[in-house]
C-alpha cells in the first residue's frame, strides 16, 4: 500500500480578497489618525501660544511703562496733554494696542471674512470691536527700530480679542491740572524754573535768582498775599524766602527773621488772630491736636488759607533755628518784631522753642486733617508724607451729554477739536489753576460749557462682576492666506496712540509752535 501524500492547500481568491480589505481597513483606519493627532498636536499647540501670549499681554501691561512717555501733563486743552489720552486708561485693551507691545489690529476687510463659532467675531466687530494679531517676536516694550527683522512666524496664525462690555474708567490724569500736587510739609511757596511761558502779569521771573517763579502764588490769583512770602521788596529790604534761600548775602539770621516776618504778614493778613499764631500755651495737648481755626484764632478764614498760614510759619521758623541754639530760643525767645509789608504790619512775637514745636504739630495736623476731609478741594498741595490714593479724584468724562464747544487747536487755528466735559464725584472747590500753564483759568470759559452732568457719574455706582469683566477670546486662522493681506487696508489708527508736546513757544523766541512742529518733537517708533 502507497503511502498518502499531504493534499497541497491554498488561500481561495475569496479568501486572498478578504484579507486584503482587512489590511487595508486597517491601514486605511491607521492613515485616518494621522490628521486628527496632528490636529490635536496643532489644537494643544496653539493652546500653548495662546496661554502664554495672554500672560505676556497681563505682565506688559502691570510691570512695563507707558509705551509713550512724555513729559507734558498738563495742557490749555484736554488734547493737549498725552496723559489723558484713551491710551494712558488702566484698560487692558487700550494700553496694549500699540506696536510697542507688540499687538496690532487686523485689517477690517479681513477680519470680516473670518467665521467663529455663534459669529463671536462678527459680533465684535460689530460692535466697534477690533480682532488683533501679534509681532513675530516676544512683546519687549523697546524701540523695535534696535530689533532684528524677523519673517512671519507660525504664532501670527493666533487672533485674539478682547470682549465684555466697554469700559468707561476714571481720567487717568487731569489733562488741566495734573492733580494732586505734592509739597514736603512745612515747606515755603512751592517754586521751580519755568522759561516765562504762559505767565499771566503778575508773575515775576527775576534773573537775580535765576528764572524761577512762585507758582503756587499764581494758582490762585486773588491771594496776593503770597508773593509776600515768597519775595517782596520793602525800601532797601527784601522779605520772604527767595532771598533767604537763593541770595547768599542775605542766607543769615536776619534773612531768616525777615522771611519769619513775612509769614506771620501773611497769616495776619488773612485774618488769622494772635491766638492762631502765639497761643498763650503752645504746649498744651488740646491745643496741637485742635483742627481749624475757632473763635478768635479766625474761624472765618477759609481752611486752605489756614493750612498756607501755618505751613509757612511752622517752615519759617525752623529756618530759625539754623543760626539760634536751643538755650537762646529757651525762656524769653528771640524777638522777631513787627514790620510794614505794602502798608500793613506784621504781629510781633517772641519765638521760643516750644513755639517752633507748635507750629511744626499744627501745621502738620491741619494739613493732614485738610486731606483726609477735602479730597476735592484743591487749595493747597497735598503733603509728600501722606501720598496715598485717596489724593486722586474721581473723574470720568460724561459721554451722554454734549461735548464742549469746538475749539481751534494750539498752533493750528483753523483746525476745531472737541472734547467730552469732565465730571468729578464732587464739585472740585478752588481749583485754581496749572503750574504749567498759570495764565489760563480753569475753565477758561463758562463753567456749564466745561463740566458734565453730576447724574451722569457712575464709578461709584453699584455694579455687578460680569460688567467690568474683559475676557481675552483666542482663534486659529492663517489669514495670511489671502492674497490681498498685504494690500488690505489697515485698520483706522488712532491718534491717541501717539504723544504730542504740549503748547509753547519755539525756542528763543516769541512765536507759538505750530501743531506740526509740535508732532515733531516726538519719535514715532512704529512709523520708522
Amino acid at each position: 500500500m502507497l503511502p498518502s501524500r499531504p493534499c497541497a492547500g491554498a488561500f481561495t481568491l475569496f479568501e486572498i480578497a478578504i484579507s486584503l480589505a482587512l489590511v487595508a481597513l486597517s491601514v486605511t483606519s491607521v492613515l485616518m489618525l494621522f490628521p486628527m493627532g496632528i490636529r490635536a498636536q496643532q489644537t494643544a499647540r496653539f493652546q500653548l501660544y495662546a496661554a502664554t501670549k495672554a500672560k505676556e499681554m497681563v505682565e506688559s501691561f502691570l510691570a512695563t511703562h507707558n509705551s509713550n512717555p512724555n513729559i507734558d501733563a498738563e495742557g490749555l486743552d484736554a488734547w493737549d496733554s498725552p496723559l489723558a489720552y484713551r491710551l494712558m486708561a488702566p484698560d487692558l485693551e487700550s494700553r496694549l494696542s500699540t506696536p510697542s507691545f507688540g499687538i496690532m489690529p487686523l485689517p477690517p476687510d479681513i477680519a470680516r471674512r473670518l467665521d467663529s463659532n455663534d459669529d463671536e467675531i462678527a459680533r465684535i466687530i460689530g460692535q466697534g470691536g477690533c480682532l488683533y494679531y501679534s509681532q513675530p517676536m516676544a512683546t519687549a516694550n523697546i524701540d523695535q527700530a534696535m530689533l532684528a527683522q524677523a519673517p512671519p512666524n507660525e504664532a501670527q496664525k493666533l487672533v485674539f480679542a478682547v470682549t465684555g462690555y466697554a469700559q468707561s474708567n476714571a481720567i487717568f490724569s487731569f489733562p488741566w491740572k495734573a492733580w494732586p500736587y505734592y509739597l514736603p510739609y512745612p515747606s515755603p511757596p512751592g517754586h521751580g524754573i519755568h522759561l516765562g511761558q504762559a505767565l499771566p502779569p503778575q508773575a515775576r521771573p527775576d534773573a537775580v535768582w535765576g528764572p524761577t517763579v512762585c507758582w503756587e502764588e499764581l494758582m490762585d490769583p486773588s491771594d496776593l498775599a503770597m508773593q509776600k512770602v515768597y519775595a517782596w521788596q520793602e525800601g532797601s529790604d527784601w522779605y520772604g524766602y527767595r532771598p533767604y534761600c537763593y541770595d547768599g548775602a542775605t542766607f543769615d539770621f536776619d534773612g531768616a527773621k525777615r522771611y519769619l516776618q513775612s509769614a506771620l504778614w501773611y497769616a495776619k493778613r488773612q485774618g488769622l488772630g494772635a491766638a492762631f499764631w502765639d497761643p498763650p500755651s503752645p504746649t498744651d495737648p488740646s491745643l496741637l491736636a485742635r483742627d481749624f481755626a475757632v473763635g478768635a484764632e479766625g474761624a472765618s478764614v477759609a481752611r486752605h488759607h489756614q493750612v498756607h498760614a501755618m505751613r509757612f510759619i511752622s517752615h519759617a521758623a525752623t529756618c530759625v533755628t539754623r543760626w539760634k541754639k536751643l538755650a537762646e530760643l529757651s525762656g524769653a525767645g528771640v524777638p522777631i518784631p513787627s514790620v510794614v509789608l505794602d502798608g500793613a504790619s506784621s504781629p510781633a512775637i517772641a519765638l521760643t522753642h516750644d513755639l517752633i514745636a507748635y507750629y511744626h504739630e499744627r501745621a502738620m495736623n491741619l494739613i493732614m486733617l485738610f486731606a483726609a476731609s477735602y479730597p476735592y478741594d484743591w487749595g493747597v498741595p497735598r503733603p509728600l508724607q501722606r501720598a496715598c490714593m485717596m489724593d486722586c479724584p474721581l473723574i470720568e468724562w460724561d459721554l451722554f451729554s454734549p461735548p464742549t464747544p469746538r475749539t481751534p487747536i494750539n498752533g493750528a487755528p483753523s483746525v476745531l477739536a472737541t472734547q467730552w466735559k469732565p465730571v468729578p464725584a464732587q464739585p472740585i472747590e478752588n481749583i485754581g489753576r496749572s503750574s504749567t500753564y498759570p495764565v489760563a483759568a480753569i475753565p477758561r470759559g463758562a463753567p456749564a460749557d466745561f463740566w458734565g452732568d453730576p447724574d451722569h457719574f457712575t464709578l461709584t455706582r453699584r455694579f455687578d462682576p460680569a460688567e467690568r469683566c474683559r475676557r481675552l477670546v483666542f482663534w486659529t486662522v492663517d489669514w495670511q492666506s489671502y492674497e490681498d493681506f498685504e494690500t488690505a487696508p489697515s485698520a483706522p489708527v488712532d491718534a491717541s496712540k501717539y504723544p504730542i508736546a504740549g503748547p509753547m513757544l519755539e525756542f528763543n523766541t516769541t512765536t507759538p509752535a505750530t501743531f506740526e512742529r509740535r508732532m515733531e518733537w516726538f519719535n514715532f517708533t512704529d512709523a520708522l
